[in-house]
């Protein structure tokens, strides 16, 4: 395929400072490539002299293979890589003037958790106080904003100051002669701002230097590309701001909206021309994002023309929500494969209601870029706890949670525990209460002891709660505690799941399982999750995950405030509404054929039912970019004058009903006799019911 005229004319820009704005689907790796190209083939520059960026190994070796199909020989000596394995090129040369050995190391992760973890053991810092992930998040951060140990602002965290931690790993790491990853960087810009001999030779070492996803950078990746193209600046940089979301770990958008400002003699190219989605999909996306208002004006142009309108769908729970996407899919099917499909979501914890109806449709799915619900960390150890407490564990579950949180259990402590219930032959619930009887114990299970007396405790509680128990021990074991040391937004994000997995036990036991059949049912959701990329299967995964890739048909679910716009969003106001906007975009744009989006009337939530509105993304678009359900026209509640015409039996009316009680409308559907009303009750939650047998009383 040959450039089109905004891509030719990027490729063949000359010296200086060039922005190229790419939109989704516009062929921006097609066009650096063959800027390359054209700088080698008709500028005259040196391969070895040019210098191409990217943010993944991944990214690095598909520039690569496309500069070899394009000019041979593998490149033609062109110089592409990630901006840490760039850096530690230069630290080979010059790791020396900053103390370091040119032979330094560089620390894995493993091996960094390793010695962050010696720090706090070092100080008795425990790690339901302070845990090592969050400490090591957090100087990672510090040292992608550019702020080395001593320029660190002061951080309490427990009463803990994180700073003087930051000092401690850094000496840590200088005295066995390594750096980890963010040190690369760091340590590079080192170089360029504080010695002027050695930032010379950097700074010639390349003739032009090409950034990709421009518009991820973080404060440090900017000041690396800025000092490096100082003399020269010959900078070619290729990114979207519409599909700048990643601030949440550093990236600044204000990098490639004021680049025309920092490069005063900058040009701008737009590629505006969509490959991927039809004029139906690309209408929407336009209308969605033109709503930012601090953005480069540029809009996305179809060269696929017509298409089906994208659709919002309001549901009536997530399940409904889960229903309405397996009937889609499934009707899909004889099109296109089900690795052609995806849906995607805000938030991991979306991923239940979707998994257990995909299953029950016998729909294949896999999750990227993360874990099934049932195989994450907490979800296992709330389970285990929960299985304890209502008599249906086994030893692994005991192993699982006898050290959670820390109480001095060790590997020796968990072999001598794992002996004891072998060699007692007992089933697990036995057992406990033997030992509760037992005078002399090992050590060990002296230190199990207390979590062993907190769960015979609280059994005689167990039966009169929805969720039989789980967190009622949770919080008294301390679990919930030691979640909330990993920091405010991981800490967030498995209290959600565990949140989300009590609704799920509730639901399922009012249904009338028993805890055995659902920790059944549980291990049978987890098994056989396989990320294969070779597996024919419809793709779940997060916004965040998304960007980059498409599918034929596309689900975008939990389109509602709360949602998309997240909470945290709405609550640092119009930035971070401006980036959930962005997300939103970047969602639409990876359909190329088909797009529904989805809301609930009812999800439930934090262990409440909360009802939320449509996003107010959606609100303002009219009817010629997306179709709309009836649910989404109509309000979300009724006044009593609406309420009181066709017997009042309308969505947002409360209702009495004899058996049940108070409740509110949530859903109705069907004609005539045949009309069903689903209504959540304060007493008994949801329940579906025949409306001519219903006896409803409107209040």
């Amino acid at each position: 395929m040959s450039l089109n005229t905004a891509q030719q004319a990027a490729v063949e820009a000359e010296d200086g400072p060039q922005l190229i704005l790419a939109g989704a689907g516009s062929g921006k790796t097609r066009t650096v490539v063959h800027r390359i190209g054209h700088l080698i083939g008709q500028r005259g520059y040196a391969p070895h002299r040019i210098l191409a960026v990217t943010f993944t190994n991944k990214a690095a070796k598909e520039l690569q293979q496309r500069l070899s199909d394009l000019i041979g020989d593998g490149g033609g000596g062109v110089i592409s890589g990630t901006f840490h394995s760039i850096s530690l090129r230069f630290l080979r040369s010059y790791a020396d003037v900053l103390g370091y050995p040119k032979s330094f190391q560089v620390i894995d992760s493993d091996d960094q958790k390793t010695l962050v973890k010696r720090i706090l053991k070092a100080r008795n810092i425990s790690s339901d106080r302070l845990h090592p992930s969050f400490l090591a998040s957090w100087i990672e951060q510090q040292k992608n904003a550019g702020y080395l140990p001593e320029q660190a602002e002061s951080m309490l965290w427990s009463g803990l100051d994180l700073k003087d931690l930051y000092i401690a790993y850094q000496d840590e790491l200088k005295k066995l002669e390594r750096m980890d990853f963010s040190d690369l960087i760091l340590n590079c810009v080192r170089l360029l701002r504080e010695h002027k001999d050695v930032a010379t030779a950097m700074f010639t070492r390349f003739d032009h230097i090409l950034v990709d996803e421009y518009q991820d950078t973080n404060p440090l990746q900017h000041e690396w590309l800025c000092l490096l193209a100082q003399e020269h600046q010959n900078i070619t940089v290729v990114g979207d701001d519409d599909q700048s979301i990643y601030g949440w770990r550093g990236a600044d958008v204000r990098h490639i909206l004021d680049f025309e400002r920092v490069w005063s003699n900058a040009q701008t190219h737009k590629l505006e021309d969509n490959y991927r989605s039809t004029e139906a999909i690309l209408k929407l996306a336009n209308a969605i994002i033109s709503s930012n208002e601090d953005r480069h004006v540029k809009q996305l142009n179809a060269t696929r023309e017509g298409g089906l309108k994208p659709e919002f769908h309001v549901c009536v729970d997530e399940y409904a929500e889960a229903r309405h996407m397996a009937k889609l899919f499934n009707e899909r099917y004889a099109t296109v494969a089900w690795s052609k499909m995806a849906v995607l979501y805000r938030s991991n914890r979306q991923s239940l209601a979707i998994e257990q109806v995909f299953r029950e449709e016998d729909i294949p799915y896999r999750i990227i870029g993360g874990l099934s619900f049932f195989a994450r960390m907490e979800i296992k150890d709330a389970l285990a706890f929960w299985a304890l407490l209502n008599d249906c564990a086994d030893g692994m579950h005991m192993l699982r949670v006898c050290n959670k949180p820390k109480r001095g259990i060790g590997a020796k402590g968990q072999e001598t525990i794992a002996t004891l219930l072998s060699a007692s032959g007992l089933r697990v619930a036995d057992w406990i209460a033997s030992m509760l009887q037992v005078t002399s114990m090992p050590t060990p299970m002296k230190k199990l002891l207390p979590l062993l007396q907190l769960m015979q405790d609280i059994k005689p509680e167990v039966a009169d709660k929805a969720d039989r128990g789980l967190m009622l021990l949770l919080e008294k074991s301390g679990y919930i505690d030691s979640l909330k040391a990993l920091g405010d937004v991981e800490s967030e994000s498995r209290l959600e799941n565990i949140k989300t997995l009590q609704n799920y036990i509730e639901l399922s036991l009012e249904s009338g399982i028993t805890p055995v059949e659902f920790m059944d049912r549980a291990a049978l959701m987890v098994s056989g999750e396989e990320d294969n990329d070779d597996e024919d299967a419809v793709n779940l995964m997060s916004l965040h995950r998304a960007k980059g890739l498409e599918f034929d048909t596309v689900v975008l679910a939990g389109v509602e405030d709360g949602m998309l716009p997240h909470q945290r969003a709405l609550d640092e106001g119009e930035v971070g509404i401006s980036e959930e906007r962005r997300l939103l975009y970047v969602g639409v744009t990876r359909a190329e054929n088909i797009l529904h989006l989805t809301s609930a009337r009812l999800r439930r939530i934090f262990g409440d039912m909360t009802y939320p509105m449509p996003s107010r993304f959606i609100a303002d678009l009219n009817d010629d970019v997306l179709s709309k359900s009836e649910g989404v026209k109509q309000p979300a509640m009724f006044s009593q004058a609406q309420a009181s015409s066709a017997q009042g039996i309308v969505v947002g009316v409360y209702v009495n009903h004899p058996s049940f009680g108070n409740g509110l409308i949530v859903d109705l559907e069907g004609d005539g006799d045949a009309v069903r009303v689903t209504i959540e009750f304060d007493a008994v939650g949801l329940k579906r019911l025949m409306l001519k047998y219903a006896a409803l009383t409107v209040l």
